[in-house]
Parts: structure tokens; sequence; C-alpha cells
């Protein structure tokens, strides 16, 4: 995990007896040095915590009062996110003779006095929050807490909050811990929220913040994947019906299966779970598979033509902490594609250590751009975790690259030099051989996960969750309407003589079960289907699937070009609209 924000609680977390140590302070300095920014959070009011404090300027962001007070150091811009306490109250808490403290917002009493605290408040008829803090109450006006104080930081500041952890010891720090993607406390906090938090780090209050930064921010080593709170579900197992989840930051995910065995799609379960948990994902792809996407909210697609498009591809994550973009190359020629793919992962390199973003980048087609020959190895030599790289040949892939692969997702695979290479390349992995047994036999629509480490159910056999950018199927439109006779497919012989027309997609499916073989490659080699669909129909799906097959007719990679064609056409539009 890269963690672009550090959001503190002062009492009890960075600060012990109202001070921090010179050995925390040095964490800290260390950390705003990795470009970490810093935030302290705390329920003292303002005042107070500029008297306990003598080293705010080192902090990017300070909100006190618990979120009721922001203030920026640098340019010593103070804001109130709430007004001041109503005169009638603290008139009638003195009356009463109930000890109080006042700050811009928030008024604190004793713990001991919650009940006359109460009473006030109902006799005066205000609606004001209590929160409580170890041995203090604050009121505060309704939804103000550490939380969305912090929250407007994020926002203010650009980040993701799943690139923020937050630290903290004490109940009023539950709101500040739900703000943060993720959370840790010292080993001294209350158990409520040692129940809470991703890590609790050993070690009281300050010791265990600067742990976390020399133990973790600094190198990398915050544990993400261990957390059962950082996963997205991809599927239910198929013997078990049981939630099968993926690690949703901090691994490295290989997806492996024949052409048309449903890997792409898959993938496309992993980016829209991702992007509905307010991920940030750029999508490359190289023939066009994953246009569909740009249906989801925060979504972006866009066709690279040229250096232009790809500086144009990832303006929305740098504009918007939760966009996703999907980079479509499928008009590139080959070479071109490989440079594109090239140009798109050291941009991202780039915008990932200025922002965090993309958390994850998924890499279609791998095998055509991630070989020995391909892109440049400094375009992935940051190592940062989160790229899923899609391939039916891992066995073109770098070997560093397969080195850091965290979890195999595995459709169908037949081929005998892959399955020899998934044991070879993977062989320390504890269930490998049992999975590869497998996969020549795991029937269309199930595939097959495996976690290293291990994970707690094991290896196993899943059907995937349903897609929410399921094809569109425009059945009567498509399927039995009929197109104008200078519109319709014309089948021909290699010498040119017309042998057959089809004026709807339905007698297009027809005819190419039954057409000889001679006249489908004919077509196929001059990209005539595709370029039928996408000319008549305006259908990109199915117009980018078909070129997909061509291509892959023309370099070998299909054995059977008539049923690739059939599968295409049904999966777009199902079985039932072609009959």
């Amino acid at each position: 995990m890269l963690v672009k924000l550090l959001a503190c609680d002062y009492d009890g977390t960075l600060a012990s007896e109202d001070r921090i140590a010179p050995a925390v302070l040095a964490a800290l300095e260390r950390a705003r040095a990795a470009g970490v920014a810093l935030v302290l959070v705390s329920g003292r009011t303002f005042f107070d915590l500029t008297r306990v404090c003598d080293r705010l300027e080192l902090f990017d962001v300070v909100v006190a009062e618990n979120g009721a007070v922001l203030y920026v150091p640098a340019a010593g811009v103070l804001r109130d996110q709430a007004p001041p306490p109503p005169p009638r109250l603290l008139a009638e808490l003195a009356r009463r003779g109930i000890p109080y403290e006042r700050g811009r917002v928030v008024v604190g009493t004793p713990r001991a006095a919650e009940a006359q605290v109460r009473a006030v408040l109902d006799a005066l008829g205000l609606d004001m929050d209590v929160v409580p803090n170890r041995g203090r109450l604050m009121l505060l006006p309704p939804g103000v807490s550490k939380g969305s104080g912090l929250r407007q930081v994020i926002r203010d500041l650009r980040l993701s909050f799943h690139d923020v952890l937050g630290i903290g010891d004490a109940e009023n720090d539950l709101s500040l811990l739900d703000a943060c993607g993720f959370t840790a406390c010292p080993a001294d906090a209350i158990p409520a929220l040692q129940a809470r938090v991703d890590w609790v780090l050993s070690g009281p209050d300050g010791d265990a913040c600067a742990q976390a930064i020399t133990g973790g921010i600094l190198d990398g080593a915050v544990p993400v994947p261990a957390s059962p709170r950082h996963r997205v579900q991809i599927g239910w197992s198929a013997a078990t019906a049981r939630p099968v989840t993926v690690p949703a930051r901090g691994v490295d995910v290989l997806v492996q299966g024949d052409p048309l065995s449903g890997k792409s799609w898959l993938a496309g379960v992993l980016v829209e779970r991702l992007a509905g948990a307010r991920y940030s994902v750029c999508v490359v792809d190289p023939e066009g598979d994953y246009q569909i996407l740009a249906r989801l909210p925060g979504m972006t697609a866009t066709e690279v033509r040229g250096e232009a498009s790809l500086d144009r591809v990832l303006a929305p994550i740098e504009a918007d902490p939760t966009a996703s973009v999907v980079a479509d190359l499928s008009t590139l020629p080959h070479a071109s594609k490989v440079r594109a793919v090239e140009g798109l992962l050291t941009r991202i390199q780039r915008l990932r250590a200025r922002t965090g973003r993309p958390h994850w980048t998924i890499l279609d087609e791998a095998h055509y751009s991630l070989h020995p020959d391909g892109v440049r190895e400094d375009a992935l030599a940051d190592g940062a975790k989160g790229i899923c790289v899609c391939t039916y040949r891992a066995s073109w892939l770098r070997r560093p690259l397969l080195a850091r692969m965290d979890v195999l997702l595995l459709a169908r695979t037949t081929a005998a030099e892959e399955l020899a290479f998934l044991r070879t390349a993977f062989a320390g992995w504890p269930g490998i051989e049992r999975i590869v047994a497998l996969l020549p036999d795991l029937p269309r629509g199930q595939f097959a996960r495996l976690d290293a480490p291990p994970a707690a159910d094991g290896p196993l056999t899943f059907v995937p969750v349903p897609r929410e950018t399921a094809h569109v199927r425009h059945l009567t439109k498509y399927t039995d309407a009929v197109v104008a006779p200078e519109r319709r497919f014309v089948f021909r012989r290699p010498d040119g003589r017309p042998i057959r027309e089809a004026d709807n997609l339905s007698s297009f499916q027809q005819a190419v079960a039954e057409v000889e073989d001679t006249v489908l490659t004919a077509h196929a080699g001059r990209g005539d289907f595709s370029r039928w669909v996408l000319g008549v129909f305006s259908d990109r799906e199915l117009g980018t699937q078909l070129r997909k097959i061509e291509s892959r007719w023309g370099r070998g990679e299909i054995g059977d070009l008539r049923e690739a064609i059939a599968r295409a056409v049904a999966s777009r539009y199902g079985e039932d609209g072609l009959r």
C-alpha cells in the first residue's frame, strides 16, 4: 500500500503527557520528507492544542476540536467547520455549576457530569452530539466529528481515502478511522478500537506511531492484504457457494486461460468490483474488449490514436480520486500498441508517485507487450503492487513479472506447454499441481483461484459474480430486423463469386454455420465480418470482438474460426435470439 496521508490523533497516540517525544518527531519528519502528507486530528480546543504542541508547523493540516476547526500552518489559515457554541448553553452550564472548557466550536465537560449535561440540553431544547473521549465529554453540532473534518481535508488535498492511514486510541477516534482506507491503533488503545482496526501496533502512543512510519509506511510494509476489510468478492465457491474474494490492495494478479475461455470477462468482474469500492482503476485494453465498462459510474473510455491520446487517458484519474479509465488501443497497429502500453505504464508510474492513483492497472493480452522484447523493463520498475495481467500465454511473460504475482485466477487452459509452464513457474505454491490438473477440463464459466501465501479456504474453483455491464441484447433490433439490400452481407468465394446473402444477424449466423471454410477464411483475412457489423449495426462490442477473432485467426491462434464467430455472436445476443 502506498500511504499518501497519515492522520494521527494527538493525546495517547502521538503524544504522551501532552508532548511528542523526539524520536516520534524524527519519524514524522522522515515521513514528510518522503512525500507523506501529515494531518494532526485532535479533540482539544484549537488554542489548547497550540499550547501543548509546539510543532504544529510539521503538519500539513491540523484538525482540532474533534473536527470542528481546520488549520493550515503553512498558510496560517484557520477555518471553523461549524458555528460557535450557543451562549445560553454556556450560561446554563455555569448556572448549574458544571465546569466546562470552551473552544471556537466545541464545549468540553467532565465525563462524570454526563447526566447533568444531557439534562441541560433537554431543558434548552438543544440538538447537540455528546461525544465521549476517555474522561471527557465533547458537545458539538450534529454531524461534526473527527471523521467529518478529516474527510474535508482529504477532499481539499484531492486524495483517495484508500491511501490514508489513520491512527487513534479512544472512542472519539472511531469516526476518524471510518474516514480512512486503512486503520491502526497503539497497543494500549481502548478495546473497541483494537477490535475495529486493521493493524494493532506494538507499543504505546508515540512509539507505536513511530513504528507505523518506520516499519510500514516508509518501507511499503503496511499489511493490507491480511485485512479482511480490504477484499472484494469476485464469485462463489463451486463446491460450497461461499463467497470467493481477492485482496483489493497490496497484491499482483495473473489471469490465465485459453482464448475465449472467459478470462477477459473475469477481469471485467474484478474491475467492476474495484470501481464499485471506489478504487481507481486503469484498464489497458489492446483489443477493445472493455469499452462497455464506460457504462459504470465514474468510468471513462478513451480511444488511443497517438501520443496526445495517451496524455488524455489519465486526466480523469488525476482530477478525481474515485475515477477509473479504459485506454482502448484497438485501432492501433500491433507495434504501436506495444509503444502505447509502454507510454501508459510510464505515465501511471509518475502519477502514482504523486497521487497514489490509479490503485490498479489491468493489462489485457499482456503476452503481446510484457515479453522480454516488449516494453522497457523500467516501465514496471517501481515494483508497486496493484497490477493484474491477463493472458493466454503466461510462458511469454517476463520472469521477474511472474515472480511478483500473489494471486492466480485461472480459466480453462488446454495447451500442454502452458500447463507445464504454470507447474514450473509456480512450483513453490501449495496446491499448484492440483489446480493445474483441473484446468484442461474446467467448464466454461468456472475459474480456479490460488494465493501465495495460501488463503484460508485454500485453492478452489468458483463461479463469478454477475457482471454489472453484461452485454445488452437488442434481439429484435439486430437479430431479426431486415436491413436494406445494399447493406446485406454478401458471402463470396475466394474468386469473388457471390453465393449467399445475410440480411440480419440470424441469417448471418446461419450462413457462417453452412458456407465452405474457404469462404470464411477469405472474409476473415480481409476483416469483412467486423467491418460489416460496425458499419451496418454500429455495434462496437460485437464488431470489436469479431475484429479480435479475425486478427487471431490470421496469427494462427484460433483453431476453429466458425465456432469462434458463432460463439461471439451468441454471447452478444443470446442463443435464443438467434434462432
